[in-house]
């Protein structure tokens, strides 16, 4: 049996907000996870269940949407429309963990 009290970094346990998403454009659908946790200074773990891929993200991330291309596997035809999308649910990482009756996300 491997001891692994020398290689283990680190382990952090935390109850963090989750939040699933879909969406549609003219030509796909995309269904998103967001973890909104304390780690990662910051950035929202984004997953997208469609592709399988995830990126640390955070809205200096979406200035060129092209780039979700290649972390999320988004298409490039969506890329505009899908970052849009995305930097309002990294607009909800600003807010409390507790979910807002007001939230804009709830609102659509």
């Amino acid at each position: 049996m491997m001891a692994f009290d020398e290689k283990l970094l680190y382990t952090v346990s935390e109850t963090s907000r989750v939040r699933f998403t879909g969406i549609e454009t003219e030509t796909s659908r995309y269904d998103f996870g967001f973890v909104y946790t304390h780690q990662f200074m910051g950035k929202v773990l984004v997953v997208c269940m469609q592709t399988g891929q995830s990126a640390l993200l955070d809205i200096h991330a979406l200035e060129e949407p092209r780039q979700l291309y290649p972390m999320l596997g988004i298409a490039l035809r969506d890329t505009d429309y899908v970052a849009e999308f995305l930097r309002l649910c990294l607009d909800e990482s600003g807010q409390e963990q507790e979910q807002s009756p007001n939230s804009t996300l709830e609102k659509m």
